[in-house]
């Protein structure tokens, strides 16, 4: 199995509080201590429910700007669940997939599950894309925790964990920019409601 060299007995909180405060606060030495070969289902749950809030919130809020309390806020949770349940993981997994072929050329079953729960546990970071303006400082600072993510969990030196973390990062938001268009990239950063 894959081990990082010095890894310790002491692993990293798994409960939503202390994932989110250890990788707000401290994301070196949370991944550092985060235990690669428990599995994929507590990442990808903290994946979906952190999607899912992010949603709910974002409805919400958008409803009290607009003063617009109508019928589609409460289709919001039971949509924004599906939505998430299937889409969290499945973008977690194809990052991971994305970060992998560009360290090694292709995914390998030895580091896939490394990456992706680093990954599930990054999503962490998007807990503020709700608030209006927080895009602009939880983008880069995820991107620095990504980075560090992918450096521990897969002993990995610091330039070659920034290239495989930032070139799949930079492609999907160089995506959503394009598609949105300068103007509506910059409401989507600012106001995403």
């Amino acid at each position: 199995m894959y081990r990082r060299s010095g890894y310790r007995e002491q692993h990293s909180p798994e409960n939503f509080r202390g994932i989110l405060r250890e990788v707000w606060l401290s994301p070196g030495r949370f991944f550092k201590r985060l235990d690669p070969d428990v599995g994929f289902v507590r990442p990808a749950i903290f994946a979906s429910v952190i999607f899912y809030l992010n949603l709910l919130f974002g409805a919400l809020l958008q409803a009290i700007l607009l003063r617009e309390f109508t019928y589609a806020l409460l289709y919001a949770p039971l949509l924004g669940l599906v939505v998430s349940i299937v889409l969290a993981p499945l973008f977690v997994a194809g990052t991971a997939a994305l970060v992998l072929t560009i360290l090694d050329g292709a995914p390998s079953r030895e580091k896939f599950g490394p990456a992706f729960r680093s990954l599930g546990y990054v999503t962490a970071i998007g807990a503020v894309l709700w608030i209006p303006y927080a895009p602009l400082l939880a983008l880069p600072y995820g991107a620095y925790v990504a980075t560090v993510a992918m450096k521990e969990a897969l002993n990995e030196s610091w330039p070659k964990a920034a290239a495989a973390t930032l070139i799949p990062l930079g492609a999907i938001i160089l995506i959503i920019f394009f598609s949105l268009g300068t103007s509506g990239a910059y409401d989507l950063l600012t106001n995403p409601s």
